[in-house]
């Protein structure tokens, strides 16, 4: 992430914070709320205006730069191939490292998941070993880097859960509550480029406000999002065949 993306996310998550929403900088700025949208998903965004924003939503501007972490190179992080290749010949190791990440402590996973003391003891050795914690006495474990951790759309772990939501997303029964939505259409490659770009930024957000809510320790719901396009047709429409 730039650090302009830094910036514009550090700005979205002290408006919410504020409870501001984009109709009240709207009305405050006097423009339209899509205007408004489209100048904070911007990376140029003018100073007069960031100045604006701050002004309408009480922020103070050395605040949203400091909560940017724009030299903190560790507020988003990277495993090496390794580290990676590891946890993905490995769900449980995996899992386990990931409820550690969530700030659980052994004993806490050891009494709330069914996992014998002497497994737990393992995974924290090899944990430790690929240099992703340091094992202290009594079980005390520290992180080695500190931010969030994403894991590349190319790497073991990235490839590895990208089959398990080939094989496994979609083979459920969508519920009322659930949100799922499929249409066919004909679209030029530019104006489908565009909707890329839009799926995008929207992707980006989810992921701003799912960082949002665990900073702020708000109840959440584990939720897969899958937004994806390709070429495609129904079964039945190669049922008639077009003549030579």
């Amino acid at each position: 992430m730039s650090q302009i993306d830094q910036f514009l996310a550090s700005l979205k998550r002290a408006l919410k914070a504020k409870n501001v929403l984009y109709r009240d900088l709207a009305k405050a700025l006097n423009l339209s709320e899509s205007s408004v949208k489209r100048i904070l998903s911007s990376k140029s965004l003018s100073l007069e205006r960031l100045e604006e924003i701050c002004r309408v939503a009480d922020l103070s501007f050395s605040e949203v730069v400091k909560s940017a972490n724009l030299e903190d190179g560790t507020q988003i992080y990277l495993l090496t191939d390794e580290q990676e290749r590891a946890l993905a010949e490995n769900t449980r190791l995996l899992h386990y490292y990931m409820l550690l990440h969530d700030e659980r402590t052994p004993q806490k996973i050891e009494k709330e998941y069914q996992i014998p003391k002497a497994e737990a003891q393992k995974y924290l050795f090899q944990l430790d070993r690929l240099n992703l914690i340091e094992l202290h006495p009594r079980d005390k474990v520290k992180f080695k880097r500190h931010g969030f951790l994403r894991f590349r759309r190319d790497g073991p772990i990235g490839k590895a859960l990208f089959e398990q939501m080939k094989t496994t997303y979609l083979m459920y029964d969508f519920k009322p509550e659930d949100f799922v939505r499929f249409t066919l259409i004909k679209i030029s490659p530019s104006t489908l480029a565009k909707y890329k770009g839009k799926m995008e930024k929207l992707a980006m957000e989810m992921q701003e406000d799912s960082r949002f809510d665990a900073e702020h320790n708000t109840a959440t719901v584990d939720a897969g999002v899958l937004m994806a396009y390709r070429p495609w047709t129904y079964s039945y429409m190669g049922a008639i065949k077009k003549k030579e």
